[in-house]
């Protein structure tokens, strides 16, 4: 049994609304006996932070999940990603690159941008909201009687998404790695359960972090969101008044082969059937479980 002080008196999900979470909360709902038994009730919340840019599906598909559920589904954010890149500036408007970017430094050499845009746009915001949700007062810390716990939709094949909560008023726990359920598992569940809907990939319409498998997904399955990222891509480089060209060193490319996004996805449709595997960067396994990378 928990000591007094940890007793959990708040129960979220952190919803990214991608393959995992999505099949969590669903369960959840359902009330699931294996999760009951494993001390997982329905939550009070899920909560879900926009960063503004997320795929139209991902939004549609939001919209379905909220009415599924019969708790609250909340939506956070800390602004709005998009516009805050057209200005180069971060969420307090400082100016600032937190996407993480791939960059072709003037040497030749590789280097990429700090990924920061996780804490500014996820994790922060839903930190500060269930600080309020739970009983709290807003900037002020959680009163010592209250504790929250975080579930996150992490899978035995991403054991090593798994880190602790870095606030002393929060644990993290992950029912799916409880459950021994993989990405594969969710997606049997989802197909057998509602076989006339497609869950979407969770991620920014211009993250990075895609393998290129990936990219040929969204042109294939959301071309509107591609060629945006295409769109965006080419802007980075072009256009001596870009801000972004300002405060970076080196040249900026959405694609870790720092090449343009159209013509390297042209390239990969080419190839792929040819190829038994062309994905090389997975570095979050392609999903949003809520928090991103947390």
């Amino acid at each position: 049994m928990e000591p007094a002080s940890l007793q959990t008196t708040y129960r979220a999900l952190s919803l990214g609304a991608g393959v995992q979470s999505s099949v969590l909360a669903l369960l959840l709902d359902r009330q699931d006996t294996e999760l009951q038994e494993l001390a997982y009730p329905r939550p009070d919340c899920a909560i879900f932070a926009d960063t503004g840019w997320e795929p139209q599906s991902v939004y549609e598909h939001l919209n379905w999940l909220e009415a599924q559920l019969s708790y609250p589904l909340i939506r956070v954010s800390a602004g709005n990603i998009k516009k805050n890149l057209r200005k180069a500036v971060t969420v307090t408007g400082h100016r600032f690159v937190d996407v993480p970017f791939f960059l072709l430094n003037p040497d030749g050499s590789k280097g990429s941008v700090r990924r920061q845009c996780t804490t500014h746009y996820k994790i922060n915001p839903i930190y500060k909201r269930l600080r309020i949700e739970a009983g709290g007062q807003p900037k002020r810390p959680l009163p010592k009687d209250k504790h929250v716990e975080i579930w996150l939709g992490i899978t035995v094949d991403e054991a090593a998404r798994m880190k602790p909560s870095r606030e002393s008023w929060a644990t993290h726990r992950w029912p799916l790695i409880d459950l021994h359920w993989s990405r594969e598992d969710c997606l049997q569940w989802f197909a057998q359960e509602y076989p006339e809907r497609r869950l979407p990939r969770s991620a920014c319409v211009i993250c990075p972090y895609r393998s290129a498998r990936n990219w040929v997904e969204m042109k294939e399955n959301d071309p509107d969101s591609f060629a945006e990222a295409v769109r965006f891509d080419n802007r980075l480089r072009n256009g001596t008044a870009n801000p972004i060209r300002r405060i970076l060193r080196g040249r900026p490319y959405l694609h870790d082969s720092r090449r343009p996004l159209q013509s390297v996805v042209l390239e990969i449709e080419r190839t792929m059937s040819e190829a038994s595997s062309v994905g090389h960067l997975n570095q979050f396994n392609n999903e949003c479980e809520g928090m991103c990378g947390v």
